[in-house]
């Protein structure tokens, strides 16, 4: 749903928990610190906020809820939807140079490996 607020999209899995790695669909981190803080101020900010996950959205907002992070959040997805910016774990970044984007993929590494 579209409301004219600019869209962020951020990432649940090593980027709002403590991500240590896929354990199975039962296992959920705990969230990383200051996740709440984040979120909160990107509503104050004026932004729509839109989890993006590969895990079932039911589940996901189960895990936001039980955390206090739901009331920041306005949609959980499996789908890439159109948005400002994208917060994620395992994103590169193309600034229109291909040698460079090569470059970052060929050294890139997640923060939590």
């Amino acid at each position: 749903m579209c409301d004219g607020r600019p869209v962020v999209c951020v990432d649940l899995n090593g980027v709002l928990d403590a991500y240590t790695g896929w354990r199975g669909p039962e296992h959920w981190d705990p969230p990383r610190d200051g996740a709440e803080s984040f979120l909160r101020s990107l509503r104050d900010h004026g932004f729509r906020v839109v989890i993006f996950t590969t895990r079932w959205a039911a589940d996901a907002r189960r895990w936001l809820d039980e955390h206090g992070l739901g009331s920041y959040v306005d949609e959980v997805t499996d789908r890439k939807p159109a948005a400002h910016v994208f917060v994620d774990d395992r994103a590169v970044c193309f600034r229109g140079d291909f040698d460079a984007t090569l470059s970052d993929v060929l050294s890139f590494t997640a923060h939590w490996e």
